[in-house]
């Protein structure tokens, strides 16, 4: 029987309830902790009963599950497992974390028993003189092994871990003395009158005092005086209120509503999911998008082949070079539930359960896969990277026969299939030409072809099906479940810091992610720790957040004061949902091109200046004025020594600019119902026609000469610099 195998002591978080795994009839029992009550899963019938595995796997894909590490009596330990510390914060916070989990997991990598003999051999034997330039001095085997058995368990050893808490505060419990409670007293209405730090300690000091000689009218006096605090204590309690709830009434509603609103013998494993292959190809077809009816170009094809069964446990077809985020996307899709055709899946249940944890992926050595991040990630998460040898594709020759087999049999028939060039010439084909089957289709037919690829007959398995080896193996042994896949997502995510949260969110890649619920309590939890240099007068916080390159629609911003990840979605939904970075930066920069095809700078320059002016000849006194202290400045000999002469006397036509000019208007025009009504006007009357003797006289006047008048000089003619 199938079943998924849990770590001893693990809790299944159930929508915020926490439940221990056991098996009942075959079905998944969940109890829960505290209650002890059994959870219940409603069937089609509208019955309730135990869940099934596949259900149980179906809420974990849906995230109403999630499976997490074995509680431990220590508290401290509990908060390390419960925070979600990537590898570089833990390495940040703690360089020893880094340390501790590399031992431990050198050890639990060769399987080597808790013994201090046992772990001092393998420590002086492979932590090389690498090691010790990376993390330091070879740890003692008494450390490890105390290391080893409080800290995370086999296969689920995270630096967040491994990070030392000696000296920092993990609990706050609320103190209830009559001191305690009489410093928040002060500290709520300091800040509630708006009062100064100096202010609240005072009036702390002097009711304290009271309290102490017995003179407080409602406390008695203590056995033992109570020591006041310092005003660095007080100041402390006042930064860790602030919120929207504890402004000062003068300005509470204003702020509220402002602020906070190989080669040779091939590959063999043991059993199945040991050894993982992935590799990545171009399909040999080009795809057109159902949506804009364009021709995408040929996508690329990343599989996921099992060593031991020859199954294809994973694929995916994606238009993005093979990546970070390729490992990423197919090792999500290896870890959960298939969704074969229906019809496969009533006659071959077990095509669904292909899934799991690889405990090794064989990787080619493409750049982006060569990388300290992802490795460091894998080992993490309790599986290992490892590289074929370069130049010899015979390595994972399971793999190339498997990816040419799937190519093949989905482009075979396909309209639009990439031909070799001698071919094509030979034919006159255009594949591009050719190409109508959509990118939908093409996720079908793969589909399919997965599925029929797992049950015909391998020539390498001696004639048997790959999902029957599958089946024979996690009926013996069992899922090996992924603990904590979202650990490894965020390890790989790309990041981001010193961005600004403000109570509308954060702005990035030119838009705006935000959460009405969520932005809040990251305010209230951020803001009172914000550095004062580099706080504003609203409610902004400096965070940093991750997000997946392939999908922008939401980020995950970091809360270190809960350290917990917080996800803010993207306020345009309809175009950010499964849009990459890649795409969204080529929309900007095509609308940027058409913007400047239809309005140049200039033309917006020149019209931001002819506003200017607009707005400049409303009022003629500030006009006057402005041309006043122009006039003055020009004065100033420092200022002529730089600008020079600017003052000239230019003779022209005056011309002004008013509101008028934006504003398209039409004069009124006459219509015929107007000619009727209107009452009729008399015709100019007619000038006489000139006599001889006033014709003679303007024909004098033109023939008389006028003196012209002599130029008058300028008295002190200016030049560069002063006067002369």
């Amino acid at each position: 029987m199938t079943y998924i195998r849990f770590t001893p002591g693990a809790v299944v978080d159930v929508r915020g309830a926490e439940y221990h795994p056991a098996y009942a009839h075959g079905r998944v029992q969940l109890t829960n902790l505290i209650t002890g009550n059994i959870f219940k899963y409603e069937q089609k019938d509208g019955s309730l009963e135990l869940p099934s595995i596949e259900q149980f796997q179906l809420m974990q894909h849906c995230g109403d599950a999630v499976t997490r590490t074995p509680r431990s009596s220590d508290p401290i330990r509990n908060y390390n497992d419960s925070a979600e510390w990537t590898r570089d914060q833990a390495g940040s916070i703690s360089s020893r974390a880094l340390r501790m989990s590399t031992a431990c997991q050198l050890l639990d990598e060769r399987g080597v028993p808790q013994g201090i003999g046992a772990i001092k051999a393998v420590l002086d034997e492979y932590w090389t003189r690498e090691f010790i330039d990376r993390f330091g001095p070879k740890p003692s085997a008494s450390s490890v092994k105390h290391w080893r058995r409080n800290r995370g368990s086999i296969g689920n050893r995270h630096p967040r871990h491994m990070v030392p808490l000696s000296g920092r505060q993990v609990t706050c419990p609320p103190e209830g003395s009559i001191h305690q409670q009489l410093l928040w007293a002060c500290v709520l209405e300091g800040r509630k009158a708006g009062r100064t730090v100096l202010d609240i300690h005072a009036d702390y000091a002097f009711r304290l005092k009271l309290v102490n000689d017995g003179r407080h009218p409602f406390i008695d006096k203590p056995r033992e005086a109570f020591q006041i605090c310092s005003e660095r204590t007080v100041r402390r309690r006042v930064n860790e209120l602030e919120s929207d709830k504890t402004l000062a009434t003068s300005i509470e509603v204003e702020a509220v509503k402002q602020d906070w609103s190989g080669a040779g013998k091939s590959l063999a494993a043991d059993f199945v999911m040991q050894y993982v292959i992935v590799d990545h190809t171009w399909l040999d077809v080009h795809v057109v998008c159902p949506a804009l009816q364009m021709v995408l170009g040929r996508p690329w094809l990343t599989l996921a082949i099992d060593v031991k069964s020859r199954a294809i446990v994973g694929h995916l077809i994606t238009f993005n070079d093979p990546s970070r985020w390729s490992v990423s996307e197919i090792l999500r899709r290896i870890s959960l539930p298939k969704r074969p055709p229906s019809a496969m899946a009533s006659r071959y249940p077990v095509l669904g359960m292909l899934c799991g944890k690889p405990g090794c992926l064989i990787l080619d050595n493409a750049v982006e896969f060569r990388s300290h991040t992802l490795e460091a990630a894998a080992r993490d998460a309790g599986f290992s990277v490892r590289f074929c040898p370069i130049k010899q594709p015979t390595y994972r020759a399971i793999g190339e026969r498997a990816i040419k087999t799937l190519n093949d049999q989905t482009t075979r028939l396909l309209p639009g299939r990439a031909l070799t060039l001698n071919d094509a010439r030979r034919w006159g084909y255009d594949a591009e030409a050719q190409a109508i089957v959509m990118l939908d289709e093409l996720e079908a037919i793969a589909n399919q072809i997965v599925a029929s690829y797992n049950v015909e007959p391998h020539d390498g398995l001696g004639g048997q099906q790959p999902a029957l080896i599958f089946e024979r193996d996690i009926n013996r042994y069992g899922i090996n479940d992924f603990a904590d896949f979202a650990s490894f997502a965020r390890d790989v995510m790309e990041v981001r810091s010193g961005a600004q949260l403000s109570p509308s969110g954060i702005r990035a890649f030119n838009l705006r992610y935000h959460d009405i619920q969520a932005v809040p309590e990251l305010l209230r939890d951020l803001v009172p720790i914000e550095p004062r240099r580099q706080r504003r007068s609203d409610a902004t916080a400096t965070v940093e957040f991750r997000y997946d390159s392939m999908d922008i629609s939401r980020i995950h911003v970091w809360n270190r004061k809960t350290r917990k990840y917080v996800e803010l979605t993207c306020a345009d939904e309809t175009y950010s949902s499964g849009m990459p970075l890649w795409l969204h930066e080529q929309i900007e920069r095509e609308a940027q091109r058409e913007g400047l095809a239809f309005n140049t700078q200039s033309e917006r320059m020149n019209a931001r200046g002819h506003l200017v002016e607009a707005i400049r000849n409303i009022s003629p006194s500030d006009l006057a004025a402005s041309r006043k202290r122009l006039a003055t400045l020009i004065e100033v000999p420092r200022i002529r020594q730089t600008t020079g002469n600017i003052v000239d006397l230019v003779n022209g036509a005056p011309s002004s600019v008013t509101l008028g000019d934006f504003i398209a208007n039409d004069r009124a025009k006459l219509t015929s119902l107007d000619q009727d009504i209107l009452s009729p006007r008399p015709d100019p009357r007619t000038k006489p026609p000139k006599s001889a003797l006033e014709r003679r006289r303007e024909h004098a006047a033109a023939r008389q000469i006028e003196l012209d008048a002599p130029a008058r000089k300028r008295r002190m003619p200016m030049n560069k610099g002063g006067y002369q």
